[in-house]
């Protein structure tokens, strides 16, 4: 592994490490989830790293959490986290880095990519995490899946502007 290569996996997991910084998050306590930008940059990584870059860069922000780094949602960290209503987000995060970056275009196709990730980043993404989080709360997973129709929206403006922000970047 070279030195560029080391240093685009470090730096995408530290953007996403701050990234519950920037805008800070906005929670729905009946689920115990909130908004936050790490969607948008797990998308990008997606986009602009290849498969294994993705994943990587992702894992290590997953572990940083899980070793107790306040890199969640609310600056939070540790395994209870993980073990909480949104561990199952998290923990998909670096699965769906690398099916994105997998199953983007080659040529930068915006319908084709954005599509790949809506299929990743939102269906494959709520109907698996929601798995965990109708367990952890111990709510009916098809109440729990609706109750998460509110995300949607954000999480598609979301999409397209981590593709928008991938398509400015160099190759």
């Amino acid at each position: 592994m070279n030195i560029k290569r080391m240093t685009k996996i470090s730096l995408f997991a530290a953007v996403l490490s701050v990234s519950v910084i920037l805008v800070p998050s906005i929670t729905i306590p009946s689920l115990d989830l909130s908004f936050t930008l790490q969607t948008l940059f797990v998308i990008l990584i997606g986009f602009y790293l290849k498969p294994k870059d993705a994943f990587l860069s992702i894992l290590i922000y997953v572990l940083a959490g899980a070793i107790g780094l306040p890199v969640f949602s609310q600056g939070r960290g540790g395994l209870s986290v993980l073990l909480g209503p949104s561990g199952g987000f998290i923990v998909l995060f670096p699965v769906i880095g690398l099916l994105i970056s997998f199953f983007k275009s080659k040529t930068r196709n915006t319908l084709f990519d954005v599509g790949i990730g809506f299929v990743f980043a939102i269906i494959f993404l709520y109907a698996f995490g929601t798995l965990w989080l109708s367990f952890s709360l111990d709510i009916p997973y098809l109440q729990t899946l609706f109750s998460m129709l509110v995300f949607i929206p954000f999480d598609l403006f979301k999409l397209i502007l981590a593709y928008a922000i991938y398509r400015r970047l160099p190759n």
